[in-house]
């Protein structure tokens, strides 16, 4: 599919050797019914700068594009008069459909004409792009109008069927900073979804890391309490032995300490006998004597006591 708007403006070349400049496409020319695209008019330009000469019409298969320029076949069938009657076209009754008024069935203006959509391989028109004026259709765009949906070209207007309403405009620097707009919201918001699953594989890792750190730390701290316990354990039963070796040593001891007193005592006892003795030997031996009297006095009278 090609436009109309794509060519107008454009420079052309005739001639045959396709050399010779005819000047610029002005509009596109369609069949009375609006059903294909019959060619277009070239606007000349003025002769010495002061004479206005009449536009120029070209059939719409009898061109190519070459380097940005339309250049037209250099047979005589290709232009004007000899043009309309190979392609059957009754120049009075054709259609300049680009700036006609678009009405609904009930004579409501929905904008005008701004170019015509057809087949660039048998020139049936498709569609009729339609806005709101030049400034309307920089910011918002046009509305595509189908054929289908053409009741009939009257008064110079077309007349849309009964009952269809236009669908939104397209095109526009709105429809497209929309779309930019949602480009940009829809990578914004891919990238927020990564972050956020990013941010969510971190937070469950560090999760299960800290789960890990908490598990190792509790047996960790297990594992010395125990080991605290079987010292105070060990130490304790260290002490208690300590204790009853200890305990038996003390007593031990005082035997042994209480034996050598009662030697020494025995020791110290002899000891002042023989001093005694040595010193006072008659003392001795007459208390000797004497002792041995008083126990046969004592032994006699017990024998006396029993025998009555």
């Amino acid at each position: 599919m090609r436009s109309t708007a794509e060519f107008v403006g454009i420079g052309v070349l005739g001639g045959k050797r396709w050399m010779r400049r005819v000047g610029k496409v002005r509009r596109a020319l369609l069949f009375p019914d609006g059903s294909h695209l019959a060619g277009y008019l070239v606007k000349r330009g003025d002769l010495l700068w002061m004479i206005k000469r009449p536009d120029r019409f070209f059939a719409w298969d009898s061109f190519q594009v070459v380097d940005g320029r339309i250049v037209v076949d250099g047979h005589q069938s290709s232009w004007d008069s000899s043009a309309c009657r190979r392609l059957g076209l009754d120049w009075d009754t054709a259609l300049l459909v680009e700036g006609m008024p678009v009405l609904t069935a009930a004579g409501g203006l929905v904008g005008k004409v701004d170019a015509v959509e057809y087949n660039e391989h048998d020139g049936g028109v498709r569609d009729f792009m339609v806005s709101g004026g030049a400034g309307s259709k920089a910011l918002l765009g046009s509305r595509r109008v189908p054929l289908a949906n053409v009741e009939r070209f009257a008064d110079a207007q077309l007349w849309l069927s009964q009952g269809f309403v236009p669908n939104e405009a397209e095109g526009g620097l709105a429809a497209h900073a929309g779309k930019q707009v949602a480009v940009i919201g829809n990578a914004v918001k891919e990238k927020t979804d990564a972050a956020g699953r990013v941010a969510g594989e971190v937070a469950e890792k560090a999760g299960k890391g800290v789960e890990k750190l908490g598990y190792k730390t509790g047996k960790a701290i297990g594992k010395a309490k125990r080991s605290l316990a079987e010292r105070r354990g060990d130490a304790s039963a260290g002490t208690a032995a300590a204790g009853t070796g200890t305990g038996k040593l003390v007593e031990t001891g005082s035997k042994v300490l209480k034996h050598q007193v009662n030697r020494t005592t025995g020791m110290f006892k002899a000891f002042r006998d023989e001093y005694k003795n040595a010193r006072h030997p008659e003392s001795t031996a007459t208390g000797g004597a004497a002792k041995s009297r008083s126990g046969e006095a004592k032994k006699k009278s017990s024998s006396a006591k029993k025998s009555e």
